[in-house]
């Protein structure tokens, strides 16, 4: 019978919690809990039962040695794990852990989403060539956009005037 059973059994009746009777094998309990505790299994098959189980096991368990570790354990540990960590395999798989890809994914659909915006808005319209003597037209805001654009043009240039101690020019041909 398992601890687990034994619990669900005696939870209506007076016997111990499995917690008692683990600290009463491991040798936790206080001497008068150990009285009652025994006591309670001399009267009780199922708790004395399970007090001879769990003492037999706690007997294996501080019999048991562990196997030797050899001399040079430590270091030949240590000697793979930086092998290991300085092999390019290594670095090649925590490159591509999914970490990485979680991060690099919003950008390469970011991307391909700005690319294809550019190429659908700017298709490239084959003009024919305008015949000599024929007007341009230029609309309103591409006259401001001029304007604009030659107003930063001389702005650069008188900064840069400032900057080299020349004279500034105040026409833009």
């Amino acid at each position: 019978m398992s601890i687990s059973e034994f619990y669900r059994e005696h939870a209506m009746t007076n016997c111990p919690t499995e917690d008692i009777l683990l600290d009463y094998t491991a040798g936790q309990l206080g001497p008068e809990q150990s009285a009652q505790f025994e006591r309670h299994a001399d009267g009780c098959a199922r708790c004395s039962q399970l007090r001879s189980a769990q003492a037999t096991i706690w007997l294996a368990l501080d019999e048991w040695k562990p196997a030797p570790v050899s001399e040079g354990f430590n270091r030949e540990l240590w000697r793979k794990i930086d092998a290991d960590a300085n092999s390019g395999f290594s670095r090649l798989r925590s490159g591509l852990r999914f970490n990485l890809w979680k991060q690099v994914a919003p950008l390469g659909v970011a991307t391909a989403v700005i690319i294809t915006a550019f190429v659908f808005d700017h298709n490239v319209k084959q003009s024919a060539p305008v015949p000599a003597g024929s007007a341009i037209v230029v609309t309103v805001s591409d006259a401001d956009q001029l304007e604009r654009t030659l107003d930063d043009i001389q702005l650069l240039r008188e900064v840069d005037a400032v900057q080299t101690g020349a004279k500034p020019q105040t026409e833009i041909m």
